[in-house]
């Protein structure tokens, strides 16, 4: 057990007068144990923790005025650094669960020695955790249903996640058909005589498709999930391929160091993306630079623009329409796709206001090791 250098302090929460006493008590034969206080029930275990600063509360479980399920969940919340100890006739399993995932650190059942109450209190102030026997057997059980709904959690996410994968793989088919008809009609259309108004029309209408093409392949890259700890990128490479046919940025900083499990395709668009938001809605110059800190390879593009990213701008539903254009607000569909693909990986997005620029930084979480 670890050495405490100073007296445990402890504050007693019991609604009994009687019990508190007998506690108080016995607890002052230990020099490592100082009794500083004292409450009768769950409101007042707060307002005497706050006031006093315990080490330890020993806290009853069943109470007038706040039980003890509540006012432990508070007191661990406001007051990380205090231990709570429960102590009570309750050995159900209801109260068992209660307790400790409200942060109890340690469940005693009242008739537990007092040598046993002390050992715990002691630990309790070292951050040690102390499950009376008679619980235990609750605390399994507990612990198996646990796992067994982590197990159907798991199972269930992997199915939804293969369903989101057929669902885009099955969405970007059936839009790609169409959009392939209609560019090649209207490629045929322009390549025919039509007056100036009309040949407008078609170059509107030929951009709108590029764009939806590239939607589309967004959407295919975010079902392929993200890459194993097997696959490796090589981000200058990446990103390179992923700016071709943009406007390019100004300055290129790149540290082509391998990135395991980075998806190549999936730097590159997102490297595509944030330049070509960069330019065709900031101020040049527009610089990229792309290295790697620890576990994280990091995509950072910045520009001189005035765009000031509003707080909520990941938030869902966000964007008042699929523009890009940065005074409509919200993510546009380039911003939305390399945002996904970030997160596929464990990473983010983030957008930001630093020293007049406007930053936008892509991280991905790569893997530990580089299999090179």
């Amino acid at each position: 057990m670890a050495t405490i250098s100073r007296p445990v302090r402890v504050l007693i929460v019991d609604d009994a007068d009687e019990s508190r006493a007998i506690l108080r008590r016995a607890l002052g034969f230990d020099d490592a144990i100082d009794v500083v206080g004292e409450a009768a029930s769950g409101t007042e275990a707060v307002q005497q923790t706050a006031v006093l600063q315990p080490d330890v509360v020993l806290m009853d479980v069943r109470m007038p005025d706040g039980n003890g399920v509540q006012a432990t969940a508070e007191i661990t919340r406001r007051f990380p650094e205090v231990r709570v100890l429960a102590l009570t006739a309750h050995d159900d399993q209801g109260s068992v669960r209660g307790m400790l995932a409200a942060g109890a650190i340690g469940y005693l059942v009242k008739g537990a020695s007092v040598d046993d109450v002390m050992t715990a209190i002691r630990g309790a102030g070292a951050g040690e955790s102390l499950v009376d026997r008679r619980v235990l057997p609750h605390v399994l059980d507990e612990l198996r249903t646990l796992l067994q709904e982590e197990r159907l959690r798991r199972s269930e996410a992997e199915r939804l996640a293969r369903s989101r994968e057929e669902f885009l793989q099955v969405l970007s088919h059936e839009l790609r058909t169409p959009l392939t008809v209609i560019g090649g009609a209207l490629q045929f259309a322009r390549g025919h005589y039509l007056p100036q108004t009309g040949l407008e029309l078609v170059d509107a209408a030929m951009a709108r498709v590029d764009d939806l093409e590239r939607m589309i392949e967004g959407l295919e890259l975010i079902g392929q999930g993200p890459a194993g700890p097997a696959v490796i990128c090589e981000p200058e490479t990446a990103v390179r391929q992923g700016l071709q046919g943009v406007d390019p940025p100004d300055r290129i900083d790149m540290s082509n160091e391998p990135w395991a499990g980075g998806q190549p395709r999936h730097v590159g668009r997102v490297a595509r993306e944030l330049v070509s938001n960069a330019v065709l809605h900031g101020r040049r110059p527009v610089s990229i630079r792309c290295f790697r800190t620890g576990a994280t390879g990091v995509i950072e593009v910045r520009d001189r623009g005035d765009f000031s990213p509003d707080p909520n701008l990941f938030g869902p539903f966000v964007q008042a329409d699929m523009s890009m254009r940065r005074p409509r607000g919200g993510l546009g569909l380039g911003l939305f796709v390399a945002t996904r693909l970030c997160e596929l990986g464990g990473g983010r997005l983030e957008l930001r206001r630093e020293a007049g620029q406007t930053v936008a930084e892509a991280r991905f979480r790569l893997a530990k090791g580089i299999a090179r």
